[in-house]
């Protein structure tokens, strides 16, 4: 199943960009959005299936959602490589900026949430673990907010179309992909109240999903450290 994504993701997908490129040399940026649209999915391929300190992070066991958000996400990197040629809209500097500049936060939070999981790092989140420890962590992004990579995964959604100025992708990402992630964010956490019962329910209380309800100063200042780190 993962070469199958990977098929679709780094080498489907760049050699459909690159053809429609060829096709239509009149779109501005078109070698630029289809190099960059290779280099964007070769890495999440890699930071989703590679990074995983699970013991066979490639091999499917139980999570379907995994399957289901991968595939989906994969559709809305078509989507956006096709509206981007075929329907070109008018381009916003301002809105590129913003677009570059969620992108670059989005993919700090996913760092620093992977970083600070070290050992208990996985993408399979329903079904039995794969990881060799597990314990409810609550250091770095998760003394802030519960699900630091989810959101670093829907900020990107909403940045890769405001970058490329793919206005009906973002509008599938809004309706999709991303309340696709927010189901899987809610079966994962039924599986941590069942695993880690009272401890992990107090946790929820006093600390938000995606926004701190606490210290706020501390978290926006911890962030800034993290957006100025190599």
């Amino acid at each position: 199943m993962v070469n199958f994504f990977a098929f679709l993701a780094n080498i489907l997908l760049p050699v459909t960009s690159f053809f429609l490129c060829y096709r239509h040399p009149e779109v501005t940026f078109g070698r630029i959005f289809s190099v960059g649209i290779f280099i964007h999915t070769l890495y999440r391929i890699w930071e989703t299936f590679f990074t995983s300190k699970e013991c066979t992070p490639q091999k499917f066991e139980g999570d379907w959602t995994l399957i289901v958000c991968t595939l989906t996400y994969i559709v809305f990197c078509f989507l956006i490589t096709f509206e981007f040629f075929l329907i070109p809209h008018q381009r916003y500097f301002e809105i590129f900026i913003v677009g570059i500049l969620l992108y670059l936060i989005a993919a700090r939070f996913r760092f620093w949430g992977e970083t600070t999981l070290g050992r208990q790092w996985a993408v399979h989140v329903i079904g039995n673990t794969k990881t060799n420890k597990s314990k409810l962590l609550q250091i770095g992004p998760y003394k802030f907010i519960r699900h630091p990579i989810y959101f670093g995964i829907i900020l990107e959604e909403l940045s890769l179309p405001l970058i490329s100025a793919t206005y009906f992708s973002l509008i599938f990402a809004v309706l999709v992909t991303i309340p696709l992630q927010l189901m899987r964010l809610t079966l994962e956490e039924k599986r941590s109240i069942q695993k880690f019962g009272d401890d992990y329910v107090q946790y929820k209380d006093k600390v938000g999903l995606f926004f701190p309800k606490s210290n706020r100063i501390s978290f926006f200042r911890e962030l800034l450290v993290q957006l100025r780190r190599n």
